[in-house]
């Protein structure tokens, strides 16, 4: 008798915290539906139900998706793990188009997968990773997970969603997590750990000691955080995965540190590849205030602070640690022009996987038109205050003929009866077999190319150079 009563509070538990913390996901489901619907405008939007209940030897798994279309096709994928699934639509088996049952097709607007996950009995901690079926031309937009627990009382269970229902029984377990997209990470071991949360909700820390919230201070600055279980454990390897991220209980205040707005700056940049790494790490040295761990970080801060004044450096970090859009590369060039009133491709060009930095330049955006004629190839860049011309394109632009010479040193320019020779190494030029000594290189070569100031092109060459707002007139 005690067992069916403790089944039906059970029971009654499940309604209340379903219908109380359902209400909380619409309204949430809305705010992200409006913030992401660029991204997913492309796949039917869904939520998912997944109910987890713990034996000695595996996990029982039932995944409920609703929000589907009858009668459409779904390709399911399955991860390795996934044992004896089976589907079942309106309480009987999915109808399939193949022999696997993994093209489905829903007579309502939901489907049911139930599936097994193997454990080892004596595991003192098990991760879930990738672990629950999938519909790839499905957008997952909200996900609940109910874990029923009558074996491994005792310990901790953690996922990379926020804990919105916990009841303790004499012989079960249940906790209710809910988050915003496909389902979030899992975690169990078999040590108690205490949860506490960061003031701003972002962060909740699973620790068997007092948690330093210093860290977490500093985090609060930035925008948006992406919702992060913090798990002290020395039970797993350091990682993080779908909401969760471990850490050794031993690990100094700079390395977690650094380790949190790594964190942060990788979800803003999803799409970035594993070799522009020094992306991430420049951002976060400078947030953290930490030496760069990286070669190529440490020289895009070095080439900041040497191109930008301290206020539009901290200017640029506002505008993208306050931004609740995701990052992309040409997102950070954007923020800097931005801030300059000048077009830069600082980022884009250094996004290869050369170690080799390319210098922050800026752009003049007008138009070039060269003796009545626009002129798309002649990009002017800005050099210590000088407006820096292509010099062998806009040369040719304007009919001179144009010669680098056998030695790599030396620029030959003819037009007419009229002969330059320039010198990338030195502060003469020779007209006309005339040599003429200057105070400085006329020539200077900027990231591999060649370039001559406005001023001396018309000095040298009595051309004439018109500045206007929207275009930039060359007149020979």
């Amino acid at each position: 008798m005690k067992g069916i009563s403790m089944w039906k509070t059970f029971v009654l538990i499940s309604i209340v915290l379903t219908t109380v913390i359902g209400g909380m996901l619409f309204w949430q489901w809305k705010a992200y539906s409006k913030q992401n619907e660029s991204t997913n405008e492309t796949f039917e939007k869904a939520a998912q139900e997944i109910t987890v209940k713990s034996n000695a030897n595996d996990l029982l798994i039932t995944q409920k998706i609703t929000g589907l279309t009858a009668g459409k096709e779904y390709l399911a994928e399955n991860p390795e793990s996934l044992f004896r699934w089976t589907c079942i639509d309106n309480n009987k088996p999915c109808e399939s188009k193949d022999d696997q049952q993994l093209i489905l097709i829903p007579e309502q607007n939901e489907l049911v997968f139930e599936y097994i996950i193997p454990i080892t009995k004596e595991s003192k901690a098990f991760l879930l990773k990738d672990w629950t079926t999938s519909l790839p031309e499905v957008a997952i937009t909200r996900s609940s997970i109910i874990i029923v627990d009558s074996v491994k009382k005792g310990g901790t269970w953690a996922a990379g969603a926020r804990l919105k229902g916990f009841k303790e029984m004499d012989l079960i377990d249940y906790y209710y997590f809910e988050g915003i997209g496909s389902a979030p990470a899992v975690y169990w071991q078999s040590e108690l750990l205490q949860a506490a949360e960061n003031k701003n909700g972002a962060v909740t820390y699973f620790s068997n000691q007092e948690i330093d919230h210093s860290v977490m201070k500093e985090i609060q600055s930035l925008k948006d955080f992406p919702y992060v279980s913090v798990i002290f454990t020395d039970l797993i390897n350091e990682q993080s995965s779908k909401g969760l991220l471990f850490s050794n209980p031993s690990i100094k205040e700079e390395a977690f540190k650094r380790k949190m707005f790594t964190y942060f700056y990788e979800k803003k940049l999803k799409s970035l590849p594993n070799e522009q790494d020094w992306v991430i790490d420049a951002l976060t040295s400078y947030s953290a205030n930490l030496q760069a761990s990286t070669a190529k970080g440490s020289q895009v801060l070095l080439e900041m602070n040497n191109k930008l004044t301290e206020e539009e450096i901290e200017s640029f970090f506002r505008a993208i640690n306050s931004s609740s859009k995701p990052l992309t590369i040409q997102n950070l060039d954007n923020y800097v022009s931005e801030i300059r009133g000048l077009s830069t491709r600082f980022f884009t060009l250094n996004e290869g996987k050369n170690d080799v930095l390319v210098p922050l330049y800026f752009y003049d955006s007008r138009k070039v038109v060269v003796n009545g004629t626009a002129n798309e190839g002649i990009e002017i860049i800005f050099e210590k205050g000088k407006s820096m011309f292509p010099f062998i394109h806009t040369m040719k632009a304007l009919g001179f003929e144009i010669e680098i010479l056998a030695d790599k040193e030396t620029i030959l320019v003819r037009k007419g009866s009229n002969t330059y020779r320039f010198f990338l190494n030195r502060n003469i030029f020779i007209y006309n077999e005339d040599d003429y000594g200057l105070l400085e290189r006329p020539i200077a070569v900027i990231n591999g190319n060649i370039y001559m100031s406005g001023q001396w092109i018309e000095a040298l060459f009595k051309i004439t150079i018109e500045e206007k707002d929207g275009e930039i007139i060359i007149l020979s």
